[in-house]
This record gives C-alpha cells, structure tokens and sequence, in this order.
C-alpha cells in the first residue's frame, strides 16, 4: 500500500496499518540489532546462533550472550516508557509529561541510590524491588501533595517537580560522600543496556509484563478520564480506581526499566507525540501504538550506540537524547507540541 493511499484512509483504517509497518520495522531492526555491533559477523552468523548453535564459535557467542539481551533489553524498555508516558500525558492531560516529570523516575533512582550505599548491592538485577519502591514512594508523595483525591493535573506537575529535584539532590548529596556509589552509579546513570544478561530479562519480565496489562486496561477508561473527572463520572468510570490503575501502570513500567537500564530520558516525552499523529485522540490506539514506537526508537538508539562511528560503546540512554531531541524540536517547529 503507497503512503499515498494510506493518507486517504480513514484515520480508523490507517491506525492499524500503521501499527503493522512499525511493528515489521521493528522486526527488521531486531535482525539488524543482531548481525551489526563493533565486532563484525554476518547474517550466516545469526541464522546458525539461533540454528545449529556453537558454543565454541565467539560470533555466535557474541550474539546470542551479548546481542539478544540488548536486544529484548532495548524492546522491553522502549515499549515500557512509550506506554507510561502516553499514560502520563493523558492523565495530567499535560502535552510535556514524561515519566521523568512526576518524581516517577527521580524516586526509583533514589532508591537505586540507597540500595548501593546502605546494602552495597552492584549487581544491577538486585536493583528492581528497590527501584520500584521508590518510583512508588515517590508516586504517592506526589500524589497527596498534588491534593490526594482532588489533586489536579497542574498542582501534580508542580508536586512532582519539587520531588524530583529533592530525590536529586539528595542522590547527589549521598554521591558526593561515597566514591563506591559513585563509581556504580555513575555508569548506570546513563542508561543502557551493557553488561544485561537473558537472566536479568527474565527476572523482570513478570514485571513488564504486569505493567503492560495494566497500561493496556487503563487506556480504555483514559478516553473517558480526559473529558474531565466530572464527564469521566457521568459516563460511569470510577474515577479514583481507574487514576490508581494508571498510575500503578506506570510506577510498575518505570521502576522495572530503570532497574534494568537506569533512568532513560526522551523516550517517554517524544514517542506519544509520534504516535498521536496517527492514533488522533483514542488512547487505546496511543498506548498501542506508542509502545511499537518506543521499542523501534530505544532498538535503534541502541544500535547506533554500538557502531564504530561511536566507539561501539556510546550508551543508548545518550543516543536516545541525540536522537528524540531533533525530533522534538522538529514537531514543535512543525505543529507545536500540543497539536502533535
């Protein structure tokens, strides 16, 4: 089907058309995830790692050890922040939310923090009970000073703004006095996807997994929900439930990925804008659509990273901010940030 003709579409059809060619660009950026990195190999290469598979071949080892991790690593966090900042943007009804705005991210680093300092934990796997328990601190602080059940979407943002920059100073008021914190936490700050592991994965999987059904059941009352509390009630949505599946939804996709890869910025802020250009106003569509995108985005932010060009060890949380912030400013420049 030409671009031609999809614009002619209606934007019913066109959604899932263009979920499709996301998710077969993801596809294919996965093979090339797989056979492209500093060291090289070839597509023979992959087909036999994943085919007759030997452990005394280093190209295949390198794929299949190294590769395939961060491969699911980059999937797996790129949907989480594209889903949780569509959550985000539609419950504050706020165009520039992101996980990073409501203390989401600031809290669960926080806890990363203390867990180093207090337990001198450096296995990064250690990280996701303490990382979700801060990003769910952090939440719910946020939530009663925004006004608890008569918080609005304004008095949540100036919440959240005063704890992230608390949870920040405090971090790097502790970093400053402990040099073996420091030293992990500095390397981990990035974000990326080095050093992951297909034991890591599976360790946070269930929590992926969790917070994915979770966005996914509260994009159905969101739709209601950003007509106003008021209309939200009329239409029968009970609206403290659905503001508390949301944001669990989002504590649960932010804390797992910044146990896995640190606090990765951009993601969340730019990918609903892309999707929304498509998805219109339906945050079924949104949430769908913004977590192919986030994947397809940290996947090749991940790759670049990995490239000569690079060094072949640029982290991707830096690449992710290289790339989304020309596409940032492009969608200002091109309809401003509220009409994208």
């Amino acid at each position: 089907m030409t671009v031609d003709a999809m614009r002619r579409l209606p934007s019913g059809d066109r959604r899932p058309v263009v979920l499709a060619i996301s998710l077969l660009a993801l596809g294919g950026l996965a093979l090339c995830a797989l056979r492209f990195g500093l060291r090289p190999t070839g597509w023979g290469d992959v087909w036999r790692a994943f085919g007759v598979f030997d452990a005394g071949n280093a190209e295949q080892v390198v794929i299949r050890a190294i590769r395939l991790p961060r491969l699911l690593g980059a999937v797996l966090a790129g949907g989480a922040l594209g889903m949780a900042g569509a959550l985000m943007q539609g419950m504050t009804r706020n165009p520039l939310a992101d996980p990073g705005l409501l203390g989401v991210n600031a809290g669960a680093s926080m806890g990363v923090v203390l867990c180093i300092l207090l337990l001198g934990v450096t296995d990064p796997a250690a990280f996701v009970w303490v990382s979700l328990g801060g990003a769910l601190i952090a939440s719910l602080l946020v939530f009663l000073l925004g006004g608890g059940n008569k918080a609005n979407p304004a008095r949540l943002i100036l919440a959240g703004a005063a704890v992230s920059a608390l949870c920040l100073a405090l971090g790097r008021a502790i970093l400053l006095v402990s040099q073996q914190t420091l030293d992990v936490y500095r390397f981990w700050v990035l974000g990326g996807f080095d050093g992951i592991d297909l034991g890591q994965i599976r360790t946070l999987l269930p929590f992926f997994g969790a917070g994915t059904i979770a966005a996914l059941a509260a994009s159905f009352w969101l739709n209601a929900l950003m007509l106003g509390d008021d209309a939200a009630r009329g239409l029968g949505v009970r609206v403290g439930a659905a503001q508390a599946l949301i944001g669990l939804a989002i504590v649960i996709l932010c804390g797992a990925t910044v146990a896995m890869a640190g606090p990765i910025a951009f993601v969340g802020l730019i990918v609903p804008h892309l999707a929304r250009r498509v998805a219109g106003a339906d945050m079924r569509w949104l949430v769908l659509l913004s977590a192919s995108i986030g994947a397809l985005l940290m996947v090749a932010a991940d790759l670049l990273g990995r490239l000569a060009l690079f060094g072949g060890n640029m982290q991707a949380g830096v690449m992710a901010a290289l790339v989304g912030g020309p596409i940032l400013i492009w969608l200002v420049r091109r309809n401003g940030v509220g009409a994208s």
